[in-house]
């Protein structure tokens, strides 16, 4: 009997032993790591750090969000949209995301407009230089009185 308590209690202690708790610590150990090599732009660690973290908790939005942003500067723009996506579907109102889903598209069509204007040389190239400046106008924050929005419809007419 005994020798029956000692083993359930060896059990039970080699059990707690590998309960979570130290991989919960690793996990926020790389999420700082992360932050840190982010910060320092240094985004193939970043993205190593963060990737660790998503394996281990699919639903952390800060890492999903680190990690669309570094497929941004990594250009990689459809792996950025999804994950931009992934993270509206679980925070619908995460403004962040919104925002650079948003300024993903916008780049997206200034691509799309100059391989337009590159490739078709008959078309009325004023109008799309004036619909390319107002979208870097609004990406690089350059704004007068009129919202930059306005400035695209105006571009547009």
């Amino acid at each position: 009997m005994k020798q029956l308590i000692i083993l359930l209690l060896a059990m039970l202690v080699s059990g707690c032993g590998s309960s979570g708790i130290k991989p919960e610590r690793n996990i926020s150990e790389n999420f700082m790591k992360g932050e840190r090599a982010y910060a320092n732009k240094n985004y193939a660690l970043a993205k190593q750090q963060f990737e660790a973290v998503i394996k281990a908790y699919p639903d952390n939005i800060a890492a999903l969000f680190k990690l669309a942003n570094i497929s941004m500067h990594e250009r990689q723009w459809d792996k950025a949209l999804s994950y931009y996506t992934v993270i509206i579907r679980k925070r619908p109102n995460y403004a962040k995301a919104h925002h650079n889903l948003a300024m993903l598209y916008l780049y997206k069509a200034k691509l799309h407009l100059n391989y337009y204007i590159a490739n078709n040389e008959s078309f009325n190239n004023k109008l799309l230089g004036k619909l390319i400046k107002s979208i870097d106008d609004y990406s690089k924050n350059r704004v007068e009185r009129r919202t930059p929005l306005d400035k695209l419809a105006d571009a547009v007419k």
